[in-house]
């Protein structure tokens, strides 16, 4: 008799301890609103590219914002077709970007037997569970998840701010070296082959960190 064939997507530690994470949310201490804004700017910390960014933002306008009140559950039901149309991408891609967001702990999954995706209800109506796409993951580390964003912006702007630095004095040697008149031809050779090593060595000024700036 052949194996069963495993339900769901390949449950790996790391996926399992995000599971887990995602039962301790605090449910109503994040908006959707600041969770959408973390999303779209998850992208410069290098987690997650553009496109997986559209989809983590198109998943978090999905739920209503009741779902991010207290006794809420942002759990999303919407298929990788339906997904796919609203981000126009192909249904296989939605599939490996949303394995990609959970594996980078930004969304947790739960699979049904028959790959659907359906809310479970309490007696009152309410989501408490269910098999599809958990967005409580972001909840629990949005703090974190949001320094990190900071920290990408200020090491941007630092580099930024190094760049036109370097930019500039390159600029004003240049200058010096071709306008100075009591320098000899040997020495202004000398000089502008120094700075032609240091730029050599600098690489594409555009790529390097500010550290070599």
């Amino acid at each position: 008799m052949p194996p069963k064939r495993p339900i769901g997507r390949r449950m790996t530690s790391q996926r399992a301890e995000y599971r887990r994470l995602a039962q301790s949310a605090e449910i109503g201490v994040v908006t959707r609103g600041q969770l959408a804004v973390l999303a779209h700017n998850l992208p410069c910390t290098g987690l997650i590219n553009a496109t997986e960014s559209h989809l983590l933002v198109t998943l978090i306008n999905t739920a209503p914002g009741e779902a991010f009140e207290k006794a809420g559950r942002p759990i999303i039901f919407k298929s990788n077709q339906q997904l796919a149309f609203e981000i126009n991408r192909s249904v296989g891609r939605v599939s490996r970007m949303l394995s990609n967001l959970f594996d980078t702990g930004l969304v947790t999954m739960q699979d049904s037997g028959n790959y659907k995706r359906y809310p479970v209800r309490s007696a009152s109506g309410s989501i408490v569970d269910g098999c599809g796409i958990d967005l409580r993951i972001l909840i629990v580390r949005y703090r974190e998840l949001d320094d990190l964003v900071r920290q990408a912006k200020v090491e941007k702007a630092t580099a930024r701010a190094a760049l036109r630095r370097y930019r500039g004095a390159l600029r004003n040697l240049r200058y010096a070296l071709a306008t100075v008149t009591d320098l000899s031809e040997r020495a202004r050779a000398r000089q502008e082959a120094r700075l032609e090593r240091v730029v050599a060595l600098v690489g594409t000024a555009a790529k390097a960190s500010s550290g070599v700036l």
